[in-house]
């Protein structure tokens, strides 16, 4: 959720879409939640170290679902927003868990859905530089980690391990996913360096490993992403395309077959009409990565020579909406793609095309937002919200999707909608999370050069709505 963990501002990333999986985001709020939390006036206060320490090494700034800490001395509670969190504590969240912490030096960490955090150590002081220490372990799940004043002041006193690998920063916003088998880290802004565990690099190291098992990753090296295996010597930059789309069958071979057998036997059985929601690929969308940046004003009315257009059943426009257009106007020289009760994704028809089908073997292409209308919903009142970014990858060869989107209202704040599964074979698809209140339901141009959906994210009581449209 962004609200409390949003990326810190950087004058690099201020130019707008960079390349990769990249999702826009608003900047700005760590700053004033840290106030609110009071911990950054601590940091910067080396004379309030001992009063820090007391309480804690950071907070809870943020949390949903469950998440429980397991305490230094065996201790289980139940975490809950304000808590403090202490060296030698485990946080373990739920399927359907995520929390935010904010250390004493203003550093954030995110730990998903299903994830482990350890605080191995945890000691800042401004004065003596020197003296800090930062060490976390990751076992499993997917976390994310925004540097804090200890580790820019100097880098070589942070590490975070997991099972098989360790990190060392370079100023970094960095997301990790880990496995007791295999470790993956994304970078969002500065630099990482990742080494295999073993020879030449100790879990009881402090800093980055140096030496040939090492690479290094920075937020300017678009699609790829750094991975270790268990038993690899030496850490490996592989694209990140083929790491986080590549689910399922392990062929792209094999993969369209079987999603073709699946086609042919859901339009047998009349399924295809009714658009099934297929499963989300938490995986690959929690991967995403956030970035700061501005965007235009996306709620405005669409291209009528575009290959999508968003038809609605009403003459006047729905409220908060100005990307939709009548029906009668969609509808010409189009067809419906895919659609819900009050608009309908509308795609331009393809003589040569009769069949409908989404030609494949482009390989993976990243789509810009470039529109995008929501309203979010909550105990019978209904209020405009905004979409402040997003990123939508498709990969055209193994016929899949990741998106993310951030979201936020007046009276929600901010979250984020993050889905990846299957696109069919006529271009559609279509995902329902129930665990994490989330659903899309859209389609594919036929040339591929668009794409297009609707959207649902609940949180708390209320539910965010709406659709996009994508471009190259």
């Amino acid at each position: 959720m962004i609200s409390s963990f949003a990326p810190k501002p950087s004058s690099r990333r201020g130019a707008g879409w960079l390349a990769g999986l990249r999702l826009l985001a608003a900047a700005g709020a760590l700053c004033g939640l840290s106030a609110a939390l009071g911990l950054q006036a601590a940091a910067a206060n080396p004379g309030q170290a001992a009063a820090v320490s007391a309480a804690g090494v950071g907070q809870v700034s943020l949390l949903i679902g469950q998440v429980r800490v397991v305490r230094k001395d065996g201790l289980v509670e139940a975490l809950k927003r304000g808590m403090s969190v202490y060296v030698g504590d485990r946080v373990e969240t739920s399927a359907s868990g995520h929390v935010h912490l904010r250390f004493v030096d203003n550093a954030a960490v995110s730990v998903r859905p299903d994830s482990t955090l350890e605080i191995l150590a945890y000691h800042f002081d401004a004065a003596q530089p020197a003296s800090s220490e930062v060490r976390l372990q990751v076992d499993h799940g997917i976390t994310r980690s925004i540097s804090g004043r200890a580790t820019e002041v100097d880098k070589n006193r942070f590490r975070m391990n997991t099972p098989v690998a360790a990190i060392g920063v370079r100023g970094t916003d960095f997301i990790v996913q880990a496995t007791d088998a295999r470790m993956r880290a994304s970078v969002a802004e500065g630099a990482i360096v990742v080494s295999a565990l073993g020879e030449g690099c100790s879990a009881a190291g402090l800093g980055p490993c140096a030496g040939a098992q090492s690479r290094q990753l920075s937020a300017d090296m678009s699609h790829l992403m750094v991975e270790v295996q268990r038993g690899e010597q030496v850490a490996r930059l592989v694209p990140v395309a083929a790491t986080m789309l590549a689910t399922g069958a392990s062929g792209a071979e094999d993969r369209l077959a079987a999603m073709r057998a699946a086609e042919n036997a859901a339009r047998n059985a009349g399924m295809l009409a009714a658009e099934p929601y297929g499963r989300n690929d938490g995986a690959a969308a929690e991967m995403l990565v956030i970035a700061a940046g501005s965007l235009p004003d996306l709620n405005r009315r669409a291209n009528l020579d575009g290959q999508l257009l968003w038809g609605r059943y009403t003459i006047n426009a729905a409220f908060n909406d100005d990307v939709s257009v009548p029906f009668a106007i969609a509808r010409l020289g189009r067809h419906e793609a895919i659609g819900s009760e009050q608009f309908t994704l509308f795609r331009a028809n393809d003589p040569s095309n009769p069949g409908r089908e989404l030609r494949a073997g482009e390989g993976q292409v990243d789509f810009r937002l470039s529109r995008a209308q929501a309203t979010f919903e909550s105990a019978g009142t209904v209020e405009a919200a905004t979409v402040d970014g997003g990123t939508l990858s498709l990969d055209f060869t193994r016929r899949t999707f990741a998106t993310a989107l951030a979201l936020s209202a007046p009276s929600a704040g901010q979250t984020e909608l993050r889905v990846a599964g299957d696109v069919r074979g006529d271009g559609t698809f279509s995902v329902r999370d129930l665990d994490t209140r989330q659903s899309v339901a859209g389609a594919v141009s036929l040339d591929g050069k668009e794409a297009g959906y609707l959207f649902e994210r609940g949180l708390g009581a209320g539910l965010f709505r709406g659709k996009t449209l994508w471009g190259r």
